[in-house]
């Protein structure tokens, strides 16, 4: 009996996850096709007594368009960039990319070593990059 009592217990939870596993599956609240948007941030810096210091990059919308993908977000965010040493033992570079992201227009700040860099961009389903660079206080 206590063999059998454990199995039953064993299967009720196994039952449960799976249950959890179908119910999450199902709450994807979108339309599948549409693609989500990601931008991708590049950051060129130089070191900092010895060190890379790694850069949040503020994402602020200024004018989202409508109709954006149910997924993406339309609200401020940052994205962290890790930087590594270069080669050369002076400068630091880092990417990374952002979270899925409403089409239109965004603006994008990150402090560097030098001073805080900014500009806005318009985001399209065809994505975009934006390159900030130590000592020029906009981005390419």
């Amino acid at each position: 009996m206590l063999f059998s009592s454990n199995f039953a217990g064993r299967k009720a939870s196994l039952v449960l996850v799976t249950a959890v596993v179908v119910t999450l599956a199902g709450c994807s609240g979108g339309d599948e096709s549409a693609p989500l948007i990601r931008t991708s941030i590049k950051v060129q810096s130089i070191t900092q007594q010895g060190n890379c210091e790694d850069v949040n990059v503020k994402v602020v919308p200024v004018s989202i368009l409508p109709d954006a993908p149910k997924m993406s977000n339309s609200k401020e965010f940052v994205t962290p960039v890790k930087l590594t040493k270069g080669a050369d033992g002076v400068s630091c570079a880092g990417e990374a990319a952002t979270i899925p992201m409403a089409p239109g227009k965004w603006k994008f700040t990150a402090s560097l070593p030098s001073e805080i860099a900014s500009c806005e961009r318009d985001v399209a389903l065809t994505g975009s990059a934006v390159a900030f660079k130590d000592a020029e206080n906009t981005c390419s």
